[in-house]
Parts: C-alpha cells; structure tokens; sequence
C-alpha cells in the first residue's frame, strides 16, 4: 500500500473514531447520565487529578489496561478543569509512553517472552517504524493505532528517546481533541 493510501486510512479512520466517541458519549449523557454522574463524582472526589494522571500512566504503559478514552470521560462528566484536565492527563500519558519505551529498550530483549511478544506484535507496527520513522510514533499518538505497543516497539528497535519523546507530544493533541469532542457529546446529550 502506498504511503499516501496508508495515511489517508489512518486519517479516515481517526475521523471515525472521533465521531463514534462523540455519538457514544452522546447516547451515554442521554441515557446513562445520572449513573455517570454518580460514578464520575465517586472518582473525582476519590482521586482527583492525580487519578487521572495516574490512570493515564497505566493506560499508556500497560498495553489493554484501561483505554484512555475511559479516563476522559470520567473528567468530563465529572466537570473538571479542562487546562488541569488536559495538562494531567497528557503529562500521564507521555510518562505511561516512556514507560513503555524504557521497558522495550532495555527490558523485553533481555527475556525471551518479551521477545516473543515483540516479534508477535511486530509485524503490526515494524512497518510503520521502517516508513515513517519518528512519523510513526506521531501516528500512534494521534490516531487509533496503540501508542503503548508503539512506544514498546520503537523502544525494542532502538529509536534515539529524544525522537520518541518528541512525536509523544502529540499524546496533547490527542487528548485535547478526544476531550472536546467527548465534552461536545456530553453536552449535546443533556
């Protein structure tokens, strides 16, 4: 596949996975408010900011822990600060991401199951790393492809961390959309 046909799916299906989260998180606030807002209370009075900080951190380092999209919504229907919200949990993420690049640089070559599991998931996400490079690392953080395994993968190879760290700074962008448009579908379904 061409590279202008793999990034035109991958936009195509960002943009699908934006208007789901959107339509889901409509039906939610339409249908489910009062329990949401009895949960995402619990949570924010429980753990707050550091809950989502934390949980962000576990998402991003833990590959099929919680997604992140669970943590957003807890924020919104708990009516939290949006700059606190977004500053929290993108700086979770891009730590849960380093995390996960420091345990495939120096931890999963070093035992042969994590080798195993690099080699399984590899053919997956080796092909963006060879084409695109720091690009790949961008695209896992914008787009639906697993930024976790991502940044395991591009770790297990080797890519320099300041190459890492910089295309995970999109995780901001990530989040900040993700957050707005899951707002947009919260409030729309009141």
């Amino acid at each position: 596949m061409s590279q202008k046909k793999e990034l035109t799916k991958l936009l195509i299906q960002t943009l699908v996975s934006i208007v789901l989260v959107v339509g889901l998180v409509f039906s939610l606030a339409y249908f489910y408010r009062a329990p949401l807002l009895s949960y995402s209370k619990v949570f924010v009075d429980e753990f707050g900011y550091a809950g989502l900080f934390f949980g962000m951190v576990l998402s991003d380092s833990l590959p099929a822990f919680i997604p992140p999209d669970a943590f957003l919504m807890l924020a919104v229907s708990g009516g939290l600060s949006h700059l606190f919200t977004l500053v929290c949990m993108s700086t979770g993420s891009i730590l849960g991401g380093t995390i996960a690049y420091v345990v495939g640089r120096f931890l999963i070559p070093r035992f042969h199951l994590g080798r195993q599991l690099v080699l399984h998931y590899e053919d997956k996400f080796l092909p963006y790393v060879r084409r695109y490079g720091f690009w790949a690392v961008v695209l896992a953080a914008l787009t639906p492809v697993p930024y976790s395994w991502m940044a395991y993968t591009v770790g297990t190879f080797k890519m320099k961390y300041r190459l890492f760290f910089l295309g995970s700074l999109f995780r901001i962008v990530r989040m900040s959309v993700y957050f707005y448009a899951m707002l947009a579908g919260w409030v729309s379904g009141a």
